[in-house]
């Protein structure tokens, strides 16, 4: 056999062999050799992302939420009494269901801390109030029953004036209590809360519809004690919470000139209507002349009521005296609507 045909017979037999190709890999099979060998790199990208993502959410996230929450808390002030008055401090009650909302569906814990309360927009502190701790569960009860002692009468006398001669006013409250909820880390808070309250705009007040009325009136001929009528008025109170304010009294004029005074011996307002007995002594043929001669229509005659003072058990209470003083408006009365009323 020639050269040529072992050459042609050796490639014929290499030609016809049949080849197995090797198997390539499945896209899962090289997902596990792949975490096999990097396995690492994505476990410190998952602490990464716990370190960038998941703390800060628990630790910054969460209490800044609740800072917001509680500053933005709507306060409802049903049953909140100041009571007792005395010159440097007064008596603060209420209990309340507080309904937390907001997403706060678990049980938690709002620790104790002192309240810092000032005028807003000024450093002025007035009184530290001490804050019990609230337990809540869906919601929490908040009981307050103490007294609270001023450290600057000046400054509550300021905002009791604004109160008596603004339609609104505010009180700043601030602390750094630590709230703790359910299983998370406690969190650290910042609270700086305006709450703001309807107050009086007192000329404004006195001439609205259905905001202040004499419900009965009796003359007294001769005068009882110094005074020649008494009788019982009905007023809205604006303010949300009911003040125990004590022995009150008013100057009234008559187009410039001194008609006489009111005297309210037991002033406490309440929430929405209030009912007091005053007395009081007024010069009668002053006012019949105005009725008579007078420019008003139908019996109407302007009086001036200027505040006196305020007093609680003989003791003058600085900041109510001041809100009182502060009164000076012009009140429209209908002497024929009243006249009816006599007996």
């Amino acid at each position: 056999m020639s050269k040529s045909d072992l050459e042609d017979s050796s490639g014929s037999d290499t030609n016809g062999a049949t080849e197995t190709p090797a198997k390539k890999p499945t896209v899962w099979q090289r997902f596990k050799t792949h975490m096999k060998r990097r396995w690492w790199i994505y476990l410190i990208a998952l602490c990464c992302i716990v370190l960038v993502v998941v703390l800060p959410l628990v630790y910054v996230g969460i209490p800044r939420f609740a800072n917001e929450y509680i500053n933005d808390y709507k306060f409802d002030y049903e049953g909140l009494a100041i009571t007792n008055p005395r010159p440097t401090s007064f008596h603060v009650s209420q209990s309340k269901k507080l309904n937390m909302g907001g997403g706060f569906s678990g049980s938690g814990h709002l620790t104790g801390f002192n309240a810092s309360i000032r005028v807003p927009d000024t450093n002025e502190e007035f009184a530290v109030f001490p804050v019990p701790q609230i337990d809540f569960n869906n919601g929490a009860n908040l009981n307050i029953d103490q007294d609270l002692d001023l450290s600057c009468v000046e400054c509550l006398s300021k905002l009791a004036v604004a109160a008596a001669t603004n339609q609104s006013f505010g009180v700043l409250v601030t602390g750094d209590p630590d709230l703790k909820f359910g299983a998370l880390p406690t969190a650290h808070l910042n609270i700086h809360k305006t709450m703001n309250m309807n107050g009086y705009n007192v000329t404004d007040f006195v001439n609205s519809q259905g905001a202040f009325n004499i419900t009965s009136l009796d003359l007294m001929n001769p005068p009882v004690n110094g005074f020649n009528f008494n009788a019982t008025i009905a007023l809205k109170n604006p303010t949300p919470f009911i003040v125990e304010m004590g022995h009150v009294i008013f100057n009234l004029t008559l187009g410039g000139s001194k008609l006489g005074y009111v005297d309210i011996p037991n002033l406490m307002l309440q929430q929405e209507n209030t009912t007091a007995v005053i007395l009081g002594n007024v010069d009668e043929s002053m006012l019949i002349r105005e009725f008579v001669w007078g420019d008003g229509d139908s019996g109407d005659v302007t009086i001036g009521v200027k505040g006196h003072s305020c007093d609680y058990n003989g003791v003058e209470i600085p900041y109510f005296a001041a809100a009182i003083k502060a009164v000076d408006a012009l009140a429209t009365v209908d002497l024929l609507k009243y006249v009816k009323l006599l007996k």
